[in-house]
């Protein structure tokens, strides 16, 4: 139990890390959230919302997930197109045994 939450706490000061090095101050907003079930699983998510390059919302995902069965990531990238309505959604999984 304590190897996976010293695994979640490693993961999210690399995610902050990346984080500082991609935006600037002010410029959006950005929750994390680790849980853990009692089979010794665990899953941090962390959610980021700023602007793109055009001034374009965006929004990216990142999940982690670790269990008995192996573990998972998930990164996920959707901006928005205010002019159209509509966005575009890109989304990579890696998983391992």
């Amino acid at each position: 139990m304590i190897r996976h939450l010293l695994a979640g706490a490693a993961a999210l000061g690399l995610m902050a890390g990346v984080a500082l090095a991609q935006g600037t101050a002010g410029s959006g907003t950005s929750t994390t959230t680790v849980t853990s079930n009692p089979n010794g699983g665990s899953m941090t998510s962390t959610t980021k919302q700023g602007t793109g390059w055009n001034g374009d919302p965006v929004t990216k995902k990142d999940t982690y997930k670790q269990g008995a069965a192996g573990s998972s990531e998930t990164h996920a990238k959707t901006e928005m197109n205010p002019d159209s309505g509509g966005a575009t959604t890109q989304s990579t999984t890696t998983t391992k045994p």
